[in-house]
């Protein structure tokens, strides 16, 4: 999967960026220091830009069939992030991974730590990785909030029905539209629509507005 994430990055940027990019990918050591993988995490932004590339018609339905739910809404470094994290993996043994994955969310800034979260469908045995992102789910930062919520098929795959609903009620509470959580559909419970129901009806004794998207948990 790295390799194809790699395919876009190097088609959608200059010779400079692009021999960057070989580079800190053919590093033999690239998760073995942390400066090394920071300096390569934390420059993509810098150094390949952040534009949205365009994908192929193959290239798009690859990306979907590995889980991605918008992967032509990602930007070149969020295609770069997820190839040099899945690289990364590579060369680490098995044990390593979970402690690995949470050490560069917990390093990095928002864009890095959305870029980790948007990644995580990608990554071999996935559920290792539910507390972190459950864990995620508590920031205050909303870009890393929608990251983990929106268009993202993990947390529906992942997180126990308790975690999944307060998710969904996070997202009421903040104002994101419930209607991008994927795999809502399939996660609803008698639990969930009687918490949605409990806040429609706090929200209506305080005379204030119910969530539009709120029949969308109770139907």
């Amino acid at each position: 999967m790295w390799e194809l994430l790699t395919s876009v990055v190097l088609r959608s940027v200059g010779a400079p960026a692009a021999d960057w990019f070989r580079g800190s990918l053919a590093a033999a050591d690239l998760a073995g220091t942390t400066t090394r993988f920071r300096a390569a995490f934390a420059g993509a932004g810098r150094r390949l830009g952040r534009s949205v590339p365009n994908l192929a018609h193959d290239e798009m339905q690859r990306l979907r069939d590995t889980g991605l739910v918008a992967p032509e809404r990602w930007p070149i470094d969020q295609f770069a992030r997820g190839a040099l994290l899945l690289r990364a993996l590579e060369t680490l043994p098995a044990e390593r991974h979970a402690g690995f994955v949470r050490e560069v969310y917990l390093r990095g800034d928002y864009r890095e730590q959305a870029a980790v979260l948007q990644a995580l469908i990608l990554l071999p045995d996935a559920g290792r990785f539910a507390a972190m992102a459950v864990d995620a789910c508590r920031t205050n930062v909303r870009d890393v909030f929608e990251a983990i919520a929106c268009e993202n098929r993990y947390p529906a795959k992942h997180f126990p029905d308790a975690n999944f609903n307060q998710l969904v009620l996070k997202a009421f509470f903040i104002g994101v539209a419930v209607g991008r959580i994927a795999g809502l559909e399939q996660r609803k419970t008698v639990e969930l629509r009687r918490m949605a129901e409990d806040y429609a009806s706090e929200r209506r004794a305080a005379a204030r507005s119910v969530p539009p998207d709120l029949d969308l948990v109770l139907s």
